[in-house]
């Protein structure tokens, strides 16, 4: 990946980050475990029809990413939450407990662009819901694999500068409230990597991922605590087992 300062607030830590398309590993297992099959179990159609999309994938995608470093802080006494600058995110036990000891934040947003979006609205509006639906779940998996490659550089940078990252966490997700959107996105340039943030807390576009990652001396990556939220419906909760399921599956 290539890292572009460029200029855009090099003072404020603001970065922007290049990830091309070739980058990406797009695991088709994933994608049928996402859509509920087991590897090898699902139909032959559905399998044509995600190869297909996959194929279209460098055409309809525009990656785009960056982040901005922050200084964070724990009070023991607000509860659960972690103050960015002089801003309060107030978040769930299992988020808190693994931001706490951060000195720092990253604030990331990435995105592939508006086309698949597209795309699935069109074939909606044809009448093809499964073929939409599949396109809709390449879309997804595709932006989680941009948002690995994100994280793993902002991993790289970190270790440059002798600091440890967490896992990330995204609005939404682990019981943080969907509506801190507005926190995050006050701390980043109005459009930065071309999302916009409407009144609800909806990205545009919206195969974006918006999120926050620890960063310092006495923070550790861990895995998802997806066996102790609370919330059983959770979509990140069915791709980020279906992953594990998958790495699994692999061996």
């Amino acid at each position: 990946m290539e890292i572009i300062s460029s200029q855009l607030d090099s003072e404020n830590k603001i970065y922007q980050v290049k990830i091309n398309f070739n980058e990406l590993i797009i695991n088709k297992d994933e994608v049928e475990l996402t859509l509920g099959y087991n590897k090898g179990k699902i139909p032959e159609h559905f399998s044509e029809i995600i190869d297909e999309v996959i194929s279209q994938l460098p055409n309809k995608c525009q990656i785009t990413a960056g982040y901005r470093i922050v200084n964070a802080k724990y009070f023991s006494d607000r509860g659960d939450g972690i103050f960015v600058e002089n801003k309060f995110l107030k978040l769930d036990k299992i988020v808190t407990a693994q931001l706490k000891k951060s000195d720092e934040v990253a604030i990331f947003l990435c995105t592939i662009g508006p086309a698949m979006e597209e795309w699935t609205k069109k074939l909606n509006f044809e009448g093809d819901f499964t073929k939409a639906y599949i396109v809709d779940t390449v879309a997804s998996v595709t932006v989680e694999c941009a948002v690995d490659l994100l994280h793993d550089h902002i991993e790289n940078q970190m270790i440059m500068r002798g600091l440890k990252i967490t896992n990330r966490y995204s609005p939404g997700y682990c019981n943080w409230d969907v509506a801190e959107q507005h926190i995050l996105f006050s701390f980043l340039p109005k459009n930065f990597c071309e999302i916009s943030l409407t009144d609800s807390a909806l990205m545009l576009p919206v195969k974006s991922v918006s999120g926050i990652i620890g960063i310092g001396k006495n923070v550790k990556y861990s895995k998802y605590s997806c066996d102790t939220c609370g919330v059983k419906d959770c979509t990140y909760r069915t791709y980020r087992l279906s992953m594990a399921k998958s790495k699994t599956l692999s061996q």
